[in-house]
């Protein structure tokens, strides 16, 4: 598994250049928020070995370490024939939750994950935590603009048309609860032009963002194929964000879904789904699963078995 993060790296947890589940932090890199890092992980049954890639002492176009990582990734892929997903995750993740999340995600789905992790789980009183997790989400957007354009660089960039069809290789972005409000704010900036049109899907997997005009920002996504929206009106987390910010949560409203380019997934009245935040990664039914399955590998979710499209709410449902 491939991380790039601007979490600061935390020394004592190296030992001869390997580190463990507590290699990147909860504060910042030491060179700013800006600054990303790229590291190699592997889960050995229940620890994870985490190898900082070495940065030369001067670097050149040829000497990238993110230039030789991403290569040799779009090689394994072509070779094992598995396709990619870039996942952003949400609030309250340590860096080991952001590394077992991506993990489950390659484990369920097959895929080769990329995983964004930003500091998100800065500490403290609940409330206030989740006000300081969104200001790091902030002041990452400089680090994920970064990430997606070496993405373009050096992932996609090198395959023309007769490659791509003969390899069939499909790379996805799944943003997840308060990661969409990174992503939001990152489209709305300055910095973004068509970075996320190297993504064949965008999926905005309940997200912890207003649902009010959310389709100002949403159609402004660029994707190589589709966007899509889960939603779950009983989800536990994005109720206690309802809660105490007295909006309606894009992940948790099933109204309002008027976003021209994207699809909506309404999994309320799904078996087992009840109030389940991680749709993805905790079991509930097939069906979901099915969905995911689709999605994360580039396919089309509107080919999910077991739901169908209701024209008054604009959604797919149970």
């Amino acid at each position: 598994m491939l991380v790039i993060t601007n979490r600061n790296i935390q020394k004592s947890h190296f030992v001869n250049g390997t580190g463990d589940h507590q290699a990147f932090g909860e504060g910042f890199n030491s060179k700013g928020p800006n600054e990303i890092r790229l590291a190699k992980a592997q889960k050995n049954g229940d620890t994870w070995q985490v190898n900082m890639l070495k940065e030369p002492s001067r670097l050149t176009h040829q000497n990238l370490p993110s230039k030789h990582a991403l290569v040799e990734l779009r090689q394994s892929m072509q070779a094992s024939g598995k396709n990619g997903v870039l996942f952003v995750h949400g609030f309250n993740q340590s860096f080991e939750s952001s590394l077992n999340k991506a993990h489950d995600i390659e484990t369920l789905y097959g895929v080769e994950v990329i995983v964004f992790s930003w500091p998100s789980n800065p500490g403290g009183f609940v409330t206030k935590e989740y006000r300081t997790a969104k200001r790091n989400a902030l002041a990452s957007i400089g680090a994920l603009d970064a990430t997606l354009e070496k993405l373009g660089a050096y992932l996609k960039a090198p395959f023309d048309k007769n490659a791509l069809k003969s390899c069939h290789t499909k790379f996805s972005l799944m943003t997840y609860s308060l990661g969409n409000f990174l992503f939001q704010n990152y489209v709305n900036n300055a910095l973004y032009e068509d970075e996320t049109r190297i993504f064949d899907n965008v999926v905005l997997c309940q997200a912890d963002v207003d649902n009010s005009d959310h389709a100002c920002w949403v159609e402004n996504i660029e994707a190589g194929k589709r966007v899509y929206v889960t939603i779950n009106e009983n989800d536990g987390v994005l109720k206690w964000s309802d809660a105490n910010f007295q909006k309606d949560r894009l992940g948790r409203t099933a109204r309002n879904l008027t976003a021209k380019n994207a699809a909506y997934f309404d999994f309320t009245d799904g078996p087992d789904v009840d109030n389940t935040h991680g749709v993805f990664h905790v079991y509930t039914n097939d069906v979901v699963k099915g969905f995911f399955q689709l999605v994360l590998n580039g396919e089309r979710g509107e080919h999910t078995k077991g739901l169908t499209y209701d024209q008054r709410k604009n959604a797919y449902r149970f």
